[in-house]
C-alpha cells in the first residue's frame, strides 16, 4: 500500500482499534460457550468494527489508482470472485453472518448447501494427501493450497451470493476478505474456470492492518469457541451451537423458530382482516 494512503488512514485504523478494545472489553464473553448468550450490545459494537473497517477502505480507495471504479464481490460486476470460496472469517465474523442469515426462509437449504461445499472441499483436500494420517492436514501444506484450487474449479457459488441478482444477500455483514477485495481488469478473469485465472487476475487487497486483526482473533480465545477459519464450517458451527436457534445477546428475547425451521410471521393487526377489526364489524352488525 502507498505510504500517503497508509498515513492518510490512520484515523480510520484507530478507530478499528477502538472498536476492537470495545468488544474485547465486554463482559461474559468466556461464557458464550455456556450461556449460549452474547455480551448486551455484541452485535452494536462488530457494527461498529465493520462501519470502521469499510471507512478505512473507502479512504485507500481515494488514493491507490484503479480502485475507484474496480469490480467488488458480491455485486453483477465482480460475482465471478465469489466461486473461489468459501471466505476466511474470524469468530466474530461469522456471529454477524449467522445472526443476519438465520431468520432467512431459505436458511435451511443454505446450511445444507454450506455443508455439502465444505464436504466437497475436505475431500479435494484428502485427495492430494500424502500423509500417513488422512485426518492430519497441516492447513499450510500443498495438499489445502492445491486442494482449495482444485474445490474453485468446480465453478461452485457461495452460498450467500443470490443466483440471480448475483449480489450478495449478506452485504453489510460479508467477510473483511470480501470487503478488502478489488478486482482490477476484465473482472470475468476472477472466475477459476477461466483459464486466465489465477495467474493473470489482478486484484488488490485492503488488508486490515496485522495489528488490529491479531487483536481481532484475540477475541477468539477469550471466547473459548475456537471457531472455525472458514464461512460454510463456521456457520455450521453456530447452527449447532444454538441447536438452529438464533444467538441472542443477554437480556435480548432470542427469536424462535417453528420446528421447520422458519422465523415467527409477526401478527399484522393494522390489516383489515385483523381480529380486531373483525371484532368491531361484529359489534356495529349487533
Amino acid at each position: 500500500m502507498p505510504r500517503a494512503a497508509r498515513k492518510a488512514a490512520e484515523p480510520q485504523v484507530a478507530a478499528i482499534a477502538a472498536a476492537i478494545d470495545v468488544i474485547a472489553a465486554l463482559p461474559g464473553l468466556a461464557d458464550v460457550a455456556t450461556t449460549k448468550k452474547l455480551p448486551k450490545g455484541f452485535f452494536a459494537a462488530v457494527q461498529a468494527l465493520m462501519a470502521a473497517y469499510d471507512a478505512y477502505v473507502a479512504t485507500v480507495v481515494k488514493l491507490v489508482p484503479g480502485l475507484a471504479g474496480a469490480a467488488r464481490p458480491g455485486t453483477p460486476e465482480g460475482y465471478h470472485a465469489c466461486h473461489e470460496q468459501p471466505a476466511a472469517v474470524t469468530g466474530v465474523e461469522g456471529l454477524a453472518i449467522y445472526r443476519a442469515s438465520r431468520p432467512w426462509k431459505d436458511f435451511g437449504p443454505v446450511a445444507q448447501e454450506l455443508a455439502r461445499l465444505g464436504e466437497q472441499q475436505f475431500k479435494d483436500i484428502q485427495a492430494l494427501h500424502t500423509g500417513k494420517d488422512p485426518d492430519k492436514i497441516s492447513m499450510t501444506g500443498a495438499a489445502v493450497q492445491q486442494g482449495r484450487i482444485e474445490f474453485a474449479r468446480r465453478g461452485e457459488l457461495c452460498p450467500l451470493l443470490d443466483p440471480e441478482t448475483h449480489r450478495c444477500r449478506a452485504w453489510e455483514q460479508r467477510p473483511f476478505g470480501c470487503r478488502m477485495h478489488f478486482i482490477l481488469g476484465d473482472a470475468s478473469a476472477a472466475d477459476p474456470r477461466d483459464p486466465r485465472w489465477p495467474k493473470q487476475v489482478k486484484a488488490f487487497n485492503v488488508r486490515m492492518p496485522l495489528r488490529q486483526m491479531v487483536a481481532l482473533m484475540q477475541i477468539e480465545k477469550r471466547m473459548l469457541l475456537t471457531p472455525a477459519p472458514f464461512l460454510n464450517a463456521n456457520l455450521l458451527q453456530w447452527v449447532q451451537l444454538t441447536e438452529g436457534q438464533q444467538l441472542a445477546e443477554v437480556g435480548e428475547a432470542p427469536l424462535r423458530f417453528s420446528p421447520d425451521g422458519q422465523a415467527p410471521v409477526r401478527a399484522n393487526r393494522n390489516r383489515p382482516g385483523a381480529k380486531k377489526f373483525a371484532k368491531e364489524k361484529e359489534r356495529r352488525r349487533k
